[in-house]
Order: structure tokens, then C-alpha cells, then sequence
């Protein structure tokens, strides 16, 4: 379902490196996190595998919201700050992300710790050093586990008609690393070095003080020129002009919702997003019901197939 709705979401999602993910081997995603929980849905709907992804703790404290996140394969991440209680579910965490690994499954994890919208990648912390490690030196089956280096890269963090990039650097084994693992502190900074370089690469840094003319001609090196899809002809930018007068009243409303609750927070494209990708299903259904009643079966099938498209279209050709 993601994969369907991040085209209507998205200008234009690119894939950069696919291949340099190996097959059949373990797999510890580590990405930079600038766009909260939407980082994990772009690399989710790339992976053939299963993820699993590990999120702060505090949003899993209502029942029904932790029942909700672990239906989507959610691994809670308590940090020792946030209180003592907690200092023992490291150890539940890491057990819960190696096991998901020995299952032919990868593992997701944010390894600057927080979210922050920007464009740069921030200095590491040391829980995919000391993953990589339980895994590699503590379990029989994960020796040969890949860390795959992760950028995901944004246009901008404000809703739809961006640019997306999605960029794999070069794995790492422990092979790679020189320090005895018997030095743990010492073998934790060359992995996080290591780790720091590769994803550095595949990351669009950006400085606060850049003009929006510098910003702009920023994405266009990175993402490249062919990276923007062309406007189409004048019946497509026609379709997507008319696309984009229906769609604005049911997409106003859910962005006036969205900027309310998530003021002053990252949440904001997560929350559209999972808004959209869950409600406008059942709104087009319910428009579709609607016209079929006073217009007939075959009219309301067609208003069915003709808004999603006409979603697609709005975006496509601006």
C-alpha cells in the first residue's frame, strides 16, 4: 500500500547504489533521520526484505498506539536518560533486533538517535556501533551481517511535491575495522569513524546560512537535472491542473489538521502521510458510493479509478 501511495506523495523517489546491497546475508540498515517516521517508510517500500525498525520509546506508552506500532514492526528504544526503569529493555531491544536479523530480516536504525529536519548528518551515536557489535561478536549466526551506510535525502520536510533520495553507500564487515573487538571503546570509534565517512557520503549537506538560490541549485547537483520529470505536454499539465483543483479542498483540510497537532515538532510530513495513505482510500470510497447512488454503477466505479490517478497527475505535472 505505501508503494502505491508514495508516487501520489512523492514528485520523484530515486534509488541510488540498490546494488551494493548484498543478498542472503543479514542486514543493519544504518540511516541519518531528518524526516522522522517517513524515513523508514521510503527505505521500507525500496527493501525486498521485511524491516524492522527501532523508534524512541516514549511513543509506545499508550496501549493502543503500541499495539498499533508493533503491527508495523516497531522496536522500542529506551535511552538510560529517560529513566532507570528503563535501562533494562536495552538489552529486550537488542535481543528483539538480532532475532529479527536471523530471520532474514533488516534491521533499520537511526544512528545520529534524533530526529532533527536538516541537511547535513549529525554526529553519531553509539547504538549501531554496539548493535553491530552484539551481533558480530556475540552471535553465532550474524557473522556475516552488513551495515549498509543509509541517506535518505529531502527536498523539504512540508508535504507533497518533493524530490526523494534514497542512497546505499558501501557495506561494512568486521573485517574492515583494524581493532582488536577486545578494545570494545576503541573498536566503538573506529566503527562509528568508519560508519561516519560512508554515510557522510550519500548525505546532501547544506549550510543554515545558504540562500534559498544556494539551497536550490544544492538539490539540483545532488539529485541531478534528470531528477526533475518533465512538465508533459499541454493535455497532461492540463489533467494535473485539474487534478490538483479537486484534490486542494480534501488536501487543505488534512494539512490544516496536520499543522495543528504536529506544531513545533518533526511529525509533520509522517503525519500527513499516514493520514493520507489510511483516509483518502475511505474518502475516495465514500465519494465513489456517493456518485454510484444518483449516477449509476459504471459512474461511480470510474470516479473511483479516475481520483487516485487524478492525484498522480496533480503531482506529476506541475
Amino acid at each position: 500500500m505505501i508503494r502505491l501511495a508514495l508516487p501520489i506523495f512523492l514528485r520523484r523517489l530515486l534509488i541510488v547504489n540498490r546494488v551494493k546491497i548484498p543478498q542472503n546475508v543479514p542486514l543493519l540498515i544504518a540511516s541519518n533521520h531528518s524526516g522522522s517516521f517517513f524515513d523508514a517508510l521510503v527505505i521500507g517500500a525500496d527493501l525486498e526484505q521485511v524491516i524492522y525498525t527501532l523508534t524512541r520509546g516514549d511513543v509506545f506508552r499508550k496501549p493502543a498506539v503500541k499495539f498499533w506500532l508493533r503491527q508495523i514492526n516497531l522496536i522500542p528504544v529506551f535511552r538510560g536518560s529517560e529513566g532507570r526503569q528503563h535501562v533494562k529493555n536495552l538489552d529486550v531491544t537488542t535481543s528483539e533486533s538480532l532475532a529479527a536479523m536471523r530471520g532474514g530480516n533488516a534491521v533499520v536504525i537511526f544512528s545520529e538517535g534524533i530526529c532533527v529536519n536538516e541537511w547535513k548528518l549529525r554526529p553519531l551515536g553509539k547504538g549501531t556501533a554496539r548493535m553491530a557489535y552484539q551481533a558480530w561478536f556475540t552471535d553465532k549466526d550474524l557473522g556475516e551481517m552488513r551495515v549498509i551506510p543509509t541517506g535518505v535525502n529531502y527536498e523539504h520536510y512540508r508535504g507533497t511535491g518533493k524530490r526523494v533520495a534514497l542512497r546505499y553507500g558501501d557495506p561494512i564487515h568486521h573485517s574492515d575495522l583494524k581493532t582488536n573487538p577486545e578494545d570494545y571503546e576503541k573498536w566503538l570509534r573506529e566503527f562509528n569513524d568508519l560508519l561516519f565517512e560512508r554515510m557522510n557520503r550519500e548525505i546532501l549537506t547544506i549550510p543554515e546560512t545558504a540562500t534559498k538560490e544556494e539551497r536550490k541549485l544544492a538539490f539540483n547537483n545532488f539529485f541531478g537535472t534528470n531528477s526533475i520529470p518533465s512538465r508533459g505536454n499541454f493535455v497532461f499539465r492540463g489533467i494535473g491542473w485539474l487534478g490538483r483543483l479537486i484534490h486542494r479542498p480534501i488536501y487543505h483540510a488534512f494539512v490544516k489538521k496536520v499543522s495543528k497537532i504536529t506544531a513545533r515538532t518533526v511529525f509533520y510530513d509522517s503525519a500527513l502521510f499516514g493520514l493520507l495513505l489510511y483516509l483518502y482510500p475511505l474518502i475516495v470510497l465514500l465519494i465513489s458510493l456517493i456518485v454510484g447512488i444518483f449516477a449509476g454503477f459504471k459512474a461511480g466505479l470510474a470516479v473511483f479509478a479516475a481520483l487516485p490517478l487524478l492525484a498522480w497527475f496533480g503531482n506529476r505535472y506541475r
